[in-house]
């Protein structure tokens, strides 16, 4: 595509992995990326130590280098200048850094500590496999014309993958990289600011009301100076000032609310919102904040000034002064801003409600599992450490007895996905019963490897059949599967899944593989989607990555240091 491609300035392309860092003393999973050599000038990133990968990088026989992110160096590297062309251990293997990206890269790279050259080799199965790509249209080209250029370079391609890949209706899509990674924010972003806005709204009604009475109460004062000769414009100003100070003293405590608001953004909102880093409290904001000062000032300060220097001057001096509440006019005004208030903050009580029902709800959906008391974390063998096969087994049952030994742990399971929003496989497969027709995609779901004590550890429940036990993990071929009941639903919704045969991977030739029994349902997919099927398999005993899962009998946390002590003590890799 990148040859045949006449549209784009520049394509790059990049898929996401994790790998092990370690520095002698501990091991940490870090999670990078796998990008091409245009990937960072594309985006115009430039490293703020040494330099980023270029497209000599990656190529056979060139060094293994690494880029790393400011959080990633600061945080294991000391932040030291000199650690440009030191050696780090990344899943066992040697690498040079290369350079170090800015603190604020870019919304991409945010939460990404490293990144490789790519060196992808062709699959040996059918997909799917995910690779994105980046491509940077001239400024004046037509975004139409892209499109329909990669729609003819795809009826080309296609054909050579029917081997591998089989959907006649596949195609590419283009979408704008700014509204793929910001998304729907600008509509979060702006029901917040309308919300804030009506808040402040309400605020300055209420002001208004209190400078109201405030100032109904100071009448016979305000008399006294107009017949000592001021005018009515020069006490109009004065109240003007007093306003503008309470809304300055009002703004230097939003100052500070706002930068502890920011970097709290900074520290927890990445999960939540794109590009958090990249929110400042900056001069932008600091002339809005002024602007709004000022805007407070006239919309609660004025009508009490006008109002309270109004009226007959001999009427205030003969009036009692603080018992007075003011004239008809002014008690009007004072409803009519009672009323507005009532108005405005009916429907953001009646919204705040709404939502947190919705967050009380949100917290009682049902995870599938049982989460109390249960600890996880990944190990990751290193490659060139563990090229034994042997060796890679008696590992995992080692780790497994010492674990389980450890007092107060219930018990010990392995797989490569832990609920919710974490699944590292997602298989397409051909069902026996139904089998996909020609020219069309087979169906695709989660898959996730087990340990045969993953389900009594979760506490999943048995629907139907059995479960998984050591002799399928032990044989030769993938001969048996647990299905969850949404899969179950999904493609037998009148029949038993049970006993159901299906073929994984695009593979025409392999075994056939039998369904043996039906779980309940686990939100692999996140809490607020449906789930669409997950299928659990036996874990292969020469996996290089496993997830461990821990259940105690007490608080979880307690037990988690020795875990990684045990870990530690077999590893220190």
């Amino acid at each position: 595509m990148t040859r045949e491609q006449t549209q784009f300035e520049q394509v790059a392309a990049y898929t996401s992995r994790g790998m092990t860092f370690t520095d002698g003393a501990s091991a940490e999973r870090v999670r990078g990326r796998d990008v091409t050599g245009e990937y960072f000038g594309l985006l115009g990133i430039a490293p703020a130590l040494g330099r980023v990968l270029n497209a000599n990088d990656g190529r056979p026989g060139s060094e293994r280098v690494v880029v790393v992110s400011h959080d990633f160096w600061q945080r294991r590297l000391g932040g030291r200048a000199d650690a440009i062309g030191r050696a780090l251990r990344l899943d066992g293997e040697s690498y040079t850094l290369a350079g170090v990206l800015p603190r604020d890269a870019g919304p991409l790279e945010q939460g990404q500590d490293f990144f490789v050259p790519a060196q992808w080799t062709p699959p040996t199965r059918k997909g799917p496999f995910f690779i994105a790509v980046l491509a940077r249209l001239p400024s004046g080209n037509d975004r139409a014309a892209a499109i329909d250029e990669l729609h003819r370079i795809n009826k080309r391609l296609f054909p050579i993958w029917r081997a591998s890949y089989q959907d006649d209706r596949a195609t590419w899509g283009l979408s704008d990289l700014k509204a793929h990674v910001v998304g729907d924010v600008r509509i979060t972003a702006g029901l917040a600011l309308a919300a804030v806005g009506l808040v402040w709204l309400v605020a300055c009604a209420n002001a208004s009301n209190l400078l109201i009475a405030r100032v109904a109460s100071r009448r016979r004062e305000l008399a006294v100076r107009a017949a000592l000769g001021a005018s009515r414009g020069r006490v109009v100003r004065l109240l003007l000032a007093e306003s503008a100070l309470l809304a300055s003293a009002a703004a230097a405590l939003g100052v500070g609310l706002a930068y502890a608001g920011v970097q709290l953004l900074h520290d927890f909102g990445a999960g939540y919102f794109p590009r958090t880093q990249e929110v400042a409290f900056d001069a932008t904001a600091v002339w809005l904040l002024m602007s709004l000062t000022a805007s407070s000032v006239l919309l609660f300060g004025l009508v009490p000034a006008v109002h309270g220097t109004g009226g007959a001057m001999d009427e205030s001096l003969r009036s009692e002064g603080r018992s007075s509440t003011g004239s008809a006019a002014v008690r009007r005004v004072r409803r009519l801003l009672v009323a507005t208030q009532f108005a405005i903050a009916t429907p953001l009580l009646v919204v705040a409600a709404l939502l947190l029902v919705s967050l009380q709800q949100l917290g009682r959906v049902d995870l599938g599992f049982d989460t109390r008391n249960v600890a996880t974390g990944v190990v990751l063998l290193p490659q060139s450490q563990y090229s034994d096969a042997g060796r890679v087994t008696a590992f995992w049952d080692e780790l497994h007895r010492r674990v389980a030994a450890i007092p107060g742990v219930a018990g010990v399971a392995f797989a490569d996905g832990r609920p919710p929003n974490d699944v590292n496989d997602f298989n397409n497969f051909d069902l026996e019963d139904a089998p996909t027709p020609p020219g069309q995609s087979q169906p695709i779901t989660p898959w996730v490897a087990v340990s045969p004590d993953y389900f009594r550890v979760l506490g999943l429940p048995l629907v139907e059949g059995r479960l998984l036990d050591e002799r399928d993990a032990q044989a030769p071929n993938l001969m048996a599967i647990v299905v969850d009941r949404a899969w179950a639903r999904r493609f037998f919704p009148h029949a038993s899944a049970v006993g159901r045969r299906i073929r994984a991977g695009g593979c025409t030739t392999c075994p056939w593989t039998t369904v043996v029994g039906v779980v309940g349902e686990v939100k692999y997919a996140g809490l607020d989607k449906p789930d669409d099927g997950t299928v659990y398999q036996p874990m292969a005993p020469l996996g290089m990555l496993r997830d461990l899962i821990v259940r105690t009998n007490g608080d979880a946390a307690a037990a988690i240091p020795a875990v990684r002590q045990v870990i530690r003590g077999m590893d220190p890799n």
